[in-house]
């Protein structure tokens, strides 16, 4: 059962109740709440393309997951080696 607890503004304090025994099981502090949702988000692929050899148009998921490893495998040696590890 979820029920509004208190109004902040435009933020609603939500609470959790556990059917069984109407306890507050989840309480959702307005503070962490996201401003509002954007209608659309809009990135620039350039760097994945410039730096990890990503082309959106021919690059399967499941390879780009793969190069996007590798990539941080070999920062992750490179920075190691800097450390003298």
């Amino acid at each position: 059962m979820l029920r509004s607890e208190r109004n902040e503004g435009d933020r609603t304090m939500k609470t959790a109740l556990d059917a069984a025994t109407g306890k507050t099981v989840i309480r959702v502090n307005p503070k962490w709440f996201r401003p509002a949702d954007v209608g659309s988000l809009l990135g620039d692929p350039t760097k994945a393309k410039t730096v990890l050899g990503w082309d959106p148009q021919k690059t399967s998921y499941t390879e780009l997951v793969r190069i996007m490893a590798e990539h941080d495998r070999a920062l992750a040696r490179q920075e190691a080696m800097q450390r003298g590890r």
